[in-house]
């Protein structure tokens, strides 16, 4: 349940980054080398933060195995 949860606020707060970035300008200066390198930078930075979110909201529970199933190898 928690997967569903951080998905949804991850899904939000990159809607409301690209939001800003459409604000900002940065879709009409996409010839421009600078605003370019600073909108790479700013995904990166968003992408890492959408982790974050991902692993503040979920815990432990991504790792949580389920108990009683067999391997099959």
């Amino acid at each position: 349940m928690r997967e569903y949860i951080a998905t949804i606020i991850i899904i939000a707060f990159t809607s409301i980054c690209f939001w800003g970035m459409n604000q900002f300008g940065f879709q009409n200066q996409m010839h421009d080398v600078l605003w370019s390198i600073g909108a790479a930078f700013a995904l990166l930075i968003i992408l890492l933060i959408d982790v974050y979110i991902y692993f503040i909201v979920c815990k432990e529970t991504p790792w949580a195995w389920k108990k009683g199933e067999k391997i099959n190898s």
